[in-house]
């Protein structure tokens, strides 16, 4: 009789909870308070992130301080730095090249640059904006090989991609660094890179006749309507900039990088939402369209059979593209599902791994967004 008692007692409440979880759904304030919980577990000084779905925002959050020195808030306008995310825009340059015939992917890239570039350990085989765009150049990351590599210059102060990438890819150029060339022959091991995207911009420069800056803003930005996006400080009101901060709320300062095209785009997600979107719907924003879709599906396909690697864009479980990144006072994460219409943006002004793939704060974003 008791054992009955207790079954019927755990069976009325396993029905309650059913019904309280379909008549009570959490609604968008419950997932706004996560997550401005695990802001503060994080010590994440503002985050800005959004929902795509169908071609438009359906859900958007903003919280924290784009500057506390200022005290001015985070909004959906707020001009985050982009890291990695970065890159996107680098291989969509690369690839609008590419569709006008004007790039080859698989040829030596040498034929494009007015000076030579190759693997000093295997100097008579060629290096491809391919084996590029899939970090199989065998140039390093780098993370150990250069400790300057990373450093920062004030507002845009940054030395200019040309003539330094010359001096630091060419043996026995001013600031050239042994190490960062790999002893892996081109287009056999798959090498994260960020010279390697920055010598992407470079090429951009090379073919185009246009300052890599100048050549997003006219072919990429202008086109998906996204006025407050640019690689350059001076293009940007600076008053909407989040300043980037180090742990303990210090802040940064505005830099710039000299291999800028892998690591210092700003955008907001409102502005950099249209790009995604564009993604999504074939190369199309608005009526503007910025790539094919057959130029999209190959940017999106593994290009190897050990990788997730496509041209830059990374592939995920469950039919999702995307890329993340990471830099001084600064994580963004940006992915998208083609097949169901759905994107996530993902930008802060503070170093954290919450924001990041399975990270709390995309978990909590991803299931807002119907992906449990």
């Amino acid at each position: 009789m008791k054992r009955r008692i207790k079954l019927t007692i755990i069976l009325l409440i396993l029905c309650l909870s059913i019904f309280r979880c379909e008549k009570d759904p959490v609604s968008p304030e419950d997932t706004d308070t996560q997550i401005q919980k695990v802001m503060g577990a994080h010590d994440i000084p503002s985050l800005a992130a959004c929902i795509i779905k169908n071609g438009g925002m359906v859900w958007s959050f903003a919280h924290g301080s784009a500057n506390f020195e200022q005290n001015v808030p985070a909004t959906d306008e707020t001009i985050y730095i982009l890291a990695s995310v970065s890159k996107l825009a680098t291989a969509t340059a690369v690839m609008q090249l590419c569709e006008q015939g004007l790039i080859d992917l698989d040829e030596d890239i040498n034929h494009y640059l007015s000076f030579p570039v190759r693997n000093p350990h295997y100097s008579d085989e060629k290096i491809t904006a391919r084996m590029l765009l899939t970090h199989r150049s065998g140039l390093a990351w780098p993370q150990n090989e250069d400790p300057n590599f990373y450093q920062t210059y004030p507002n845009d102060s940054a030395p200019s991609l040309y003539p330094w990438i010359e001096e630091y890819l060419v043996p026995g150029g001013s600031q050239y660094v042994a190490a960062i060339w790999k002893n892996t022959a081109p287009g056999q091991q798959e090498l994260y890179s960020n010279i390697g995207v920055a010598l992407l911009g470079y090429l951009v420069e090379a073919v185009s006749g246009e300052d890599f800056n100048e050549y997003c803003k006219t072919h990429i930005f202008q086109p998906l309507d996204m006025p407050h996006t640019s690689f350059r400080i001076n293009d940007l009101d600076i008053n909407q900039v989040a300043m980037p901060y180090q742990s303990g709320n210090r802040p940064y300062g505005h830099y710039s990088v000299k291999p800028y095209p892998s690591t210092t785009l700003r955008s907001s997600i409102s502005d950099f939402s249209h790009f995604v979107i564009a993604y999504i719907n074939g190369g199309i924003y608005n009526g503007n369209r910025i790539l094919q879709e057959s130029t999209i599906n190959e940017m999106l396909r593994p290009h190897y059979p050990d990788t997730r690697v496509g041209l830059i864009w990374m592939s995920y479980d469950g039919g999702w593209y995307g890329h993340g990144g990471g830099f001084h006072g600064t994580s963004t994460y940006v992915e998208f599902h083609k097949e169901n219409q759905t994107g996530i943006l993902i930008f802060s002004n503070g170093e954290n791994n919450a924001s990041n793939p399975l990270g709390l704060i995309h978990l909590l974003i991803r299931a807002e967004a119907g992906y449990n």
